[in-house]
């Protein structure tokens, strides 16, 4: 993969600041047509590519996956899946269409290795305290499922307790940011009493497992 590796060295070094022009009610962001304006030039220079497309889950009943391949012109590539998140309101299409637009950003910018200033506040309802607030390690450290190697068995992890990815996670915070100050703070509260968090507690460490995955999207359109 060496060739691939050459070529995103050489992208981060061209690659300009996310603009952030998109306006939303929590505040500026950036959508996903200003991603790839920005990040497509020097993707060009590079020999790259950027290729997303759908495809079933294997899982029966599950939502659809977002498929993501950075392309290089050698011939390598790199591959991400990310399990879709669709919102069940009254629109099906307009649902459809805007998990499509929202996790097609986070899935580009995660495997070009970049972050909107948008993406790297953990602490949804406290922006200003991001500077100041503790390392992620230490607030993990309360709400991580056990490891499954502490487990007696492998097969014994149920799979509610299995763990997210890292894009998976991500996924399902970038959602809770798109909602409302007022729906987000109610939403954020119904998932501390849920899993027995503190009224302080950061929720997006307190992401990590499949279980949480089911519980955020069965409720979820009870606040969009």
């Amino acid at each position: 993969m060496s060739e691939i590796v050459k070529a995103l060295v050489a992208f981060h070094k061209a690659v300009p600041s996310i603009t952030k022009d998109a306006k939303a009610q929590y505040g500026k962001y950036a959508d996903l047509g200003g991603v790839l304006s920005t990040v497509t030039p020097p993707l060009n220079e590079a020999g790259l590519a950027i290729v997303q497309t759908f495809t079933p889950n294997a899982i029966q009943g599950a939502d659809p996956l977002l498929i993501t391949k950075l392309l290089h012109e050698s011939g390598e590539e790199i591959t991400s899946e990310l399990p879709m998140i669709i919102g069940k309101g009254r629109n099906p299409l307009h649902d459809w269409g805007g998990s499509c637009t929202y996790q097609r950003r986070y899935a580009i910018l995660s495997i070009l290795g970049l972050c909107a200033d948008m993406d790297t506040d953990g602490n949804f309802e406290q922006p200003e305290e991001k500077k100041v607030s503790k390392p992620a390690p230490q607030t993990v450290a309360k709400t991580v499922t056990p490891k499954v190697e502490n487990q007696p068995k492998a097969d014994a992890v149920a799979p509610e307790d299995t763990p997210l990815t890292d894009d998976e996670a991500e996924g399902l915070r970038g959602l809770i940011k798109e909602l409302t100050a007022a729906n987000r703070t109610a939403f954020l509260d119904r998932f501390r009493s849920q899993y027995g968090l503190s009224p302080s507690a950061k929720v997006a460490y307190a992401i990590t497992t499949h279980g949480h995955r089911k519980f955020i999207q069965d409720i979820m359109p009870e606040y969009i």
